[in-house]
């Protein structure tokens, strides 16, 4: 090892001064062409879609399972929840927004993610018209909130892999020479 090390000393100026061959650009930009255009996979849009319906599924199943047979008089939503429900809301849009932002090479694609997170929204309505069944049933509160998290955390798995996608894309590099 010390050998090799010595040897990249002493050779360092041909190192520095040699220069790839006639048509190495050329070769490599050929090679750079023939790569094919990474895209966002439908199958992995639908896997992701999946996903969130069967969370959504399952925080349904534990909040009917959970409920009493009693029903408490109708009363009004406590003021702390609503404050809660405009914070969520309005992070959930903002990403919603960042996620409608990204350019998508096949529109069917967008628009079938966008379609799954609308979907998300009936879930909501549910929570919402059981919250006002039952103001003060801290399960419903919790699942409203734990829906919340899980649709950002959901949201924002997707815009990180959307920007990891358009930092992959070597279309900003097609422009640059060698």
């Amino acid at each position: 090892m010390v050998d090799f090390e010595n040897h990249i000393k002493e050779q360092r100026l041909l190192f520095d001064t040699d220069r790839p061959g006639d048509g190495h650009e050329e070769r490599f930009m050929q090679k750079l062409d023939r790569q094919p255009a990474r895209r966002i996979n439908f199958r992995h849009a639908l896997q992701v879609a999946a996903s969130v319906a069967i969370i959504l599924t399952s925080a349904f199943v534990l909040i009917k399972q959970n409920k009493s047979g009693n029903k408490v008089a109708q009363g009004e939503i406590p003021a702390a929840v609503l404050e809660a429900d405009n914070y969520y809301a309005t992070q959930v849009n903002e990403r919603y927004d960042q996620i409608r932002d990204f350019s998508f090479e096949n529109s069917e694609e967008k628009a079938v993610l966008l379609d799954e997170l609308k979907d998300l929204d009936n879930f909501h309505q549910q929570l919402m018209s059981d919250l006002k069944a039952n103001p003060d049933d801290g399960r419903v509160i919790n699942a409203l909130i734990r829906h919340y998290q899980i649709k950002l955390e959901v949201m924002d798995q997707i815009i990180y892999q959307l920007n990891q996608f358009k930092t992959e894309t070597p279309e900003n590099h097609e422009k640059e020479s060698v």
